[in-house]
């Protein structure tokens, strides 16, 4: 039986297509639930874990009409769902009977971890084991790099351990922030995903994106690999010993690939993680 992973970032379309559903209007506004798919990551009530908004997971009447919106029309309540049963279902037409499991990645952020946990249990519901996994919230220009990483960390990690076991990997590139999502697609072809599926809402169905075979160049993987070693390289050994001139370093910097600290030229986090998890560096300490 062929086996196949979908993995999925997780937005906040949930709650504004749930709020514009007239037959849920009441119980929409009783909770304020139009507000949440533009709530500011900072706000309070989008504080993970504990901000107010993560409390109405327990809230029974709300999650009973969310699921019951999810329910009526499951490909049209969601960035997340569409996306994902688009791969499911080319998944099961070319191979017939298929071991599925999903992954759904929300940021640390209170709305999309309670829209995970909702599309989650409508999919466990069908009989489709799904997890979910809190990846770092992307707040500032300042944390991009964080956020890049606990993407590799998490989501790559598992395009890498699943293509090793022999799951074919999807990915839904249809909901979360679009520089997540576009990273996510990149790194993911790298791991060894065999597809990529994305529903503009203009579009009313499925693309398949093309999964290219991708590689790292190799000049520039030992270069990486060097300076991701030694946690930075002095700009004089670089020059020096490397032979490389200051316009590649620039071209390193332009590529968000390392950056000069100082008279240091150090690795980008998310690339050591990279190459970690695609097995080019061995993990640090």
């Amino acid at each position: 039986m062929v086996r196949v992973l979908v993995i999925s970032l997780v937005g906040t379309s949930l709650f504004r297509n749930f709020s514009r559903s007239p037959r849920f209007a009441e119980v929409s506004a009783r909770y304020g639930v139009g507000s949440w798919a533009d709530l500011p990551i900072d706000d309070p009530r989008n504080s993970y874990p504990a901000g107010e908004v993560c409390g109405y997971l327990s809230e029974g009447p709300l999650v009973e009409a969310l699921l019951d919106f999810v329910g009526s029309n499951p490909r049209g309540s969601c960035a997340e769902l569409s996306g994902t049963l688009a791969a499911v279902d080319e998944a099961r037409s070319r191979y017939g009977r298929v071991e599925l499991e999903v992954a759904l990645y929300p940021t640390a952020t209170c709305t999309s971890y309670l829209a995970s946990e909702l599309v989650a249990k409508y999919l466990r519901g069908e009989g489709v084991p799904t997890y979910v996994r809190v990846v770092e919230a992307i707040r500032s220009a300042e944390g991009f790099d964080e956020g890049l990483a606990s993407l590799v960390d998490v989501a790559v990690g598992d395009v890498v351990e699943y293509s090793r076991r022999g799951y074919r990997v999807y990915v839904n590139a249809t909901p979360g922030f679009k520089a997540e999502a576009s990273f996510l697609v990149i790194a993911s072809m790298l791991a060894g995903a065999r597809a990529v599926y994305y529903i503009h809402e203009t579009f009313r169905r499925p693309v398949k994106l093309p999964t290219l075979p991708i590689s790292v160049d190799r000049r520039y993987l030992e270069l990486v690999r060097r300076v991701a070693e030694s946690s930075g390289l002095e700009l004089s050994y670089v020059y020096g010993v490397l032979g490389l001139t200051e316009a590649d370093v620039r071209d390193l910097e332009d590529r968000y690939l390392a950056y000069v600290d100082g008279t240091v030229l150090r690795p980008r986090r998310w690339v050591v993680k990279l190459l970690e998890k695609l097995g080019w560096l061995s993990p640090q300490q």
